[in-house]
């Protein structure tokens, strides 16, 4: 991850319409966004010339062309149009949380 992408992960696991899906998972957030960031590797992602039609997921195609590459690139945004970028898969929450499910 970096800052920026930490960042926006924060901002969207608190929008009020997910709230309800993670009361009912018994998710409680702050633990979550503490976990995610005591887990997670933090790096300064290298500015890529990638295209992608919202510059604001700019923060997020730098990041998979950073080294260490990602394994996943979990979203729901749909500028993000190809299966993977700089060889990342692209896939969506619900498929990250089958992937944990089963390791």
């Amino acid at each position: 991850m970096s800052a920026a992408t930490f960042a926006e992960l924060e901002a969207v696991v608190r929008r009020p319409k997910l709230q309800p899906a993670f009361a009912r998972a018994g998710v409680n957030l702050e633990n979550f966004l503490t976990s995610v960031h005591a887990q997670a590797e933090f790096v300064d992602p290298a500015p890529t010339k990638l295209t992608i039609r919202d510059e604001r997921d700019r923060p997020f195609l730098d990041l998979m062309a950073t080294p260490p590459e990602p394994q996943y690139l979990v979203t729901g945004d749909r500028d993000f149009e190809f299966s993977d970028y700089s060889g990342v898969p692209v896939i969506s929450a619900a498929e990250f949380a089958r992937l944990l499910t089963y390791r």
